[in-house]
């Protein structure tokens, strides 16, 4: 087996980085490869030689930005009382999307306003935080009564729902000409039987 070269490895990184921001930007649907081609510097055959055309381009992305989180929780091991391993992988996960505010973008659209037919991401990432959620129950972590299923959505909406929806309050805020800084969106599912 030979080794990728360096550059082929370069300018498929730096086409998937210019798909994931353009699809931040404007959606998946409404970027073409040939955009995407010539904000990366590449020609178009390059795109489709490296992802196969658009739908591998936009696996991708998806890929990259699934694992991103799965890095960032799984970085936080799982020793210690559960309350805080709980807020350390929170945290893991929000300091990794302050670190990629291109996949807070890309994730708000697809999680808030999605391209028609395209749910491949939030499907994604819906799966594997319930897979997340059960390692933390076998490890004695997350216990619950819920299914988890539920506890996962739960979780996901903990740690993406102040990331969606920090700037809408902000715009809120702003045209309210509000005199006080910006509050911080803290968001918690409550079940209807409770």
């Amino acid at each position: 087996m030979s080794a990728t070269p360096a550059s082929s490895t370069d300018s498929r990184t730096r086409i998937r980085e210019t798909a994931l921001r353009l699809f931040a930007a404007r959606g998946a649907a409404a970027t073409s490869l040939r955009e995407v081609a010539r904000e990366a510097g590449v020609a178009p055959g390059l795109v489709v030689h490296h992802f196969g055309g658009k739908d591998g381009l936009c696996a991708a992305v998806d890929d990259f930005v699934v694992d991103l989180f799965r890095q960032a929780v799984d970085s936080v091991p799982l020793d210690g009382p559960a309350a805080q391993v709980v807020a350390a992988r929170d945290r893991a996960a929000e300091q990794m999307f302050a670190d990629n505010p291109d996949a807070v973008d890309y994730l708000r659209r697809a999680v808030v306003t999605p391209d028609p037919g395209s749910e491949q991401l939030t499907r994604m990432l819906m799966d594997e935080t319930v897979r997340r959620t059960q390692i933390l129950r076998d490890h004695g972590i997350a216990r619950s009564r819920i299914p988890v299923e539920e506890q996962a959505v739960a979780v996901l909406v903990r740690q993406l729902g102040s990331l969606l929806l920090q700037p809408a309050l902000g715009r809120l805020w702003s045209l309210a000409d509000a005199p006080a800084p910006v509050p911080t969106v803290k968001v918690s599912l409550q079940r209807p039987d409770a």
